[in-house]
């Protein structure tokens, strides 16, 4: 699908410029050394950074799946990898298990079970893969689901070129938002869906709409590259790819600041902290005084996708040609 594909070329383009704009690792210089300066040159506390010494990750799966082709989602300490034609349910100390579904693209974990699109259709699957029970009829495969507590929405392309962001009502699709501009980086919060709302004019606001009624709502107009994603449970957070930032967006999009400075960081997660990846590794900043711990070097393998709670964050890399793996480490 069209915005599926612009996703993952923005996702792209913000990875080649973090390696652009980071440090050339020579092999010889300690990966820590490395993380050391970056995290200093982000004017932020870097006591923990550790000097020697990281936490080896745990591998949950490999698979010989593209990373920029999947999906990834926590429910408590389990980890779930959706693919085109199954899901994984991947737990530390088990083998995973896979769970054979028609996932297609953009499926997403709810409170209910794996919701997705196939056949003309919406359906649930468990959390187990024991049941799958039709939700809803659709004709138009959506781009990519999103959900919260409150429920889940999508968005999707109609025949009229509109971009539209929909929920269920009952078990009818109804319109939440519909734009010639292009609609993207859902992030569902609570009964709010946010997203990102591109002009014909290039330019872009950041906008919200309840999940069961009401009219969107907006930020003021900006310029520049649109954030790849928008993330976070309380408040929205981006990367502002032109500024280098890290960015806050309260939830009403009344107020907005600047949490970090001068620090490369694609992609990005907040969960009760804040993940980046970046040329140096993965890098977790702590909400309570933005301090700098170096959680993971890479070794050449690029981080897709970030996922984490209060216990645990889970992360998928690219680990060659048509080659995934999921790690995880627990959160200190």
């Amino acid at each position: 699908m069209a915005t599926t594909k612009r996703l993952l070329g923005a996702s792209a383009l913000m990875l080649f410029l973090a390696c652009n704009r980071g440090s050339h690792r020579a092999q010889s210089d300690p990966a820590t050394s490395r993380a050391a300066a970056a995290a200093a040159r982000a004017s932020h506390s870097v006591s923990n950074v550790p000097s020697t010494n990281l936490v080896a990750p745990t591998r949950l799966v490999s698979l010989p799946v593209s990373a920029y082709s999947t999906w990834l989602a926590l429910d408590g300490e389990i980890a779930y990898l959706f693919t085109r034609n199954a899901a994984y349910r991947l737990v530390v100390g088990r083998p995973p298990q896979k769970i054979e579904l028609d996932l297609g693209v953009g499926p997403v974990l709810t409170e209910s079970g794996i919701v997705f699109w196939s056949k003309g259709a919406i359906w649930n699957a468990s959390k187990d893969g024991g049941s799958v029970w039709r939700v809803a009829t659709l004709s138009t495969q959506p781009e990519y689901f999103v959900a919260s507590s409150a429920g889940f929405a999508w968005l999707d392309r109609g025949d009229d070129r509109l971009f539209r962001i929909q929920s269920l009502n009952g078990q009818k699709p109804r319109v939440l938002v519909a734009d010639q501009g292009e609609i993207s980086a859902l992030n569902m919060i609570h009964d709010w869906v946010f997203f990102v709302l591109r002009a014909k004019d290039n330019s872009w606001r950041i906008g919200r709409v309840h999940v069961a009624r009401g009219e969107p709502e907006y930020t003021d107009s900006r310029t520049g590259p649109t954030p790849a994603s928008l993330t976070g449970t309380e408040e929205v957070v981006y990367y502002d790819m032109e500024r280098s930032e890290i960015r806050k967006l309260s939830p009403n999009l009344k107020s907005e600041y600047v949490w970090l400075k001068d620090f490369v960081c694609s992609p990005i997660y907040a969960a009760t902290d804040i993940y980046c990846s970046r040329v140096e590794g993965l890098f977790e900043f702590l909400a309570g005084n933005r301090e700098a711990k170096f959680l993971w070097y890479g070794r050449r393998e690029t981080v897709t996708l970030i996922r984490a709670n209060s216990k645990q964050v889970f992360w998928t890399v690219d680990t060659g040609p048509d080659q995934l793996a999921v790690d995880m480490l627990p959160v200190q």
